[in-house]
């Protein structure tokens, strides 16, 4: 039965009832316009303008700043809103859809550097969610983290439709604050800090971190981005998928990424949830209360997002062992839990020296993320063109292998090439000590994915065949899911990387 025939609900459950398996065609529902205002909810938050702020302890003035972060948004949203069209196509998590680059028990190798992404992530935002609550209401910074661990948990058990729900209430209320804020900083800029807006104060070492930076920013949002477009209907173009998901990220991406650079170089001796009151307090002190108040309600939001993701890729990992647990909602609340818990106690512990410890967490993700990227793109859209043998994802004896060379092989090649790119606090490589600047991000993408070409080619790596017998799948974790994706997807018409533009 086509895909395209299935009937589609409009009405989705209130809690998620799917985790890791494929979503059957009869519970897609949707329109991709929502994913804009999911994105820019979420990027709508604190940690985009932490990771904006990070251009004040360069050399560049903000009007360099800016262009860098402009720039570095452009880019690396490209490559975000390709990973998130994947979603429709193929209903499955993003990190379930690698074991095809990387074989069943291959892809747990990037998966656990996902999960310590979702920690990191996480840890990050509730770090500022607690400064802005002892801001508001005097309690400790730690007793704050704890509080927003606590309504981030709550929100997420949920799960997909309320985040969605959640993502449209907070975008408008959002933009109409911080439009407010912005305003504001415009008209009422600090005298004292006037000198950063001349468009002089321009440094390369520093163009090129902020850029290199912000976008392995976005890139991040790579391994779970087709998360939430994986209940969208198997029609969905790539093209609308793509544009709603770059222009949510991107507009409120380099807006808020501007806005942080402007209030850390304005207040420079204050933190940065700091200096954000005091960007608001510009306005008057119910603009700075409404301020920290919205960014806490944005970071209940993203820390949600980060706990999803951080318990929906554990559980990867463990149904590829455990190969007896049915994934299920159920499940997904059971692994949800200690990953919360453990997420903050990593805020906890970094919340003494919150810029250091996230500058080098983003040089962590350079390292290791940007090369699955990379690999991940090019199986998809160059590769497999999107065909995929769903059932065989499922099983270590399918077409995809218990692990597969080619991938692990390309992944590891592009991480061995960008050791000499690398400049951070802890680490120079030669190249980059020679050139004066970080570009690893720029070498793990372009390597890996040509490596991966080369490899994919020699090993005859190619689409699946729409026809082919489905494989053993007495092992699968999910066999009917596994089953039911492999007969809807066998007779999906073709697929090319530019479908739908």
């Amino acid at each position: 039965m086509s895909p395209n025939s299935t009937p589609v609900t409009e009405k989705a459950p209130v809690l998620e009832t799917n985790s890791v398996n494929f979503v059957p065609h009869s519970e897609r529902y949707g329109h991709p316009r929502s994913l804009f205002t999911l994105w820019f909810g979420a990027n709508a938050m604190g940690v985009t303008i932490l990771t904006g702020s990070l251009a004040a302890f360069t050399d560049l003035s903000l009007f360099w700043s800016a262009i860098a972060i402009i720039l570095g948004t452009l880019i690396g949203t490209i490559f975000v809103a390709y990973h998130s069209a994947q979603g429709p196509t193929l209903g499955l998590p993003q990190m379930i859809q690698s074991r095809a680059q990387f074989g069943f028990f291959g892809a747990v190798i990037p998966l656990i550097v996902v999960v310590a992404m979702y920690l990191g992530f996480f840890g990050g935002g509730a770090v500022l969610a607690g400064d802005a609550m002892a801001n508001l209401t005097g309690i400790s910074q730690q007793l704050g983290i704890l509080i927003i661990s606590v309504l981030s948990l709550i929100l997420v058990v949920f799960g997909y439709k309320v985040l969605h729900i959640v993502a449209k209430i907070i975008t408008p209320i959002f933009i109409v604050v911080f439009a407010l804020v912005t305003i504001f900083l415009i008209i009422r800029w600090p005298g004292e800090a006037h000198h950063a807006t001349a468009p002089g104060g321009f440094s390369t070492v520093g163009f090129f971190l902020i850029l290199g930076i912000v976008a392995a920013y976005f890139i991040t949002y790579g391994p779970y981005v087709a998360d939430y477009s994986r209940y969208l209907p198997a029609k969905t173009s790539v093209a609308s998928t793509f544009w709603y998901t770059y222009a949510g990220m991107g507009i409120s991406g380099i807006w808020l990424l501007i806005l942080g650079a402007a209030v850390q170089i304005g207040w420079s001796k204050l933190d940065i949830v700091g200096a954000l009151g005091a960007a608001g307090g510009l306005g008057g002190e119910w603009l700075r209360i409404l301020a920290l108040l919205v960014l806490l309600i944005g970071l209940v939001n993203i820390g949600a997002l980060n706990i999803y993701g951080a318990a929906m890729s554990a559980l990867t990992i463990a149904t590829s062992f455990m190969k007896s647990w049915k994934p299920g909602r159920g499940l997904r609340l059971a692994f949800m839990i200690p990953v919360a818990v453990i997420a903050t106690a990593g805020a906890v512990l970094v919340s003494g020296n919150l810029i250091n410890a996230y500058e080098n967490f983003i040089f962590f993700l350079i390292a290791f993320l940007i090369p699955w990227s990379a690999v991940n793109l090019v199986d998809f859209y160059f590769v497999r063109k999107g065909r995929y043998h769903v059932g065989d994802l499922f099983t270590p004896k399918g077409r995809y292998r218990s692990v597969s060379w080619a991938g692990l092989g390309a992944y590891l090649v592009g991480c061995a090439a960008m050791i000499p790119f690398i400049s951070t606090t802890f680490y120079t490589g030669a190249l980059a000590a020679a050139l004066g600047f970080d570009i690893s991000w720029v070498i793990g993408l372009v390597v890996s994915g040509a490596v991966y070409a080369l490899f994919a080619r020699l090993a005859h790596v190619r689409e699946s065949d729409a026809s082919a017998e489905i494989l053993d799948l007495s092992e699968a974790a999910d066999t009917a899911a596994a089953l039911a994706a492999a007969e809807t997807l066998g007779e999906n018409e073709p697929f090319t990387a530019t479908k739908g533009f």
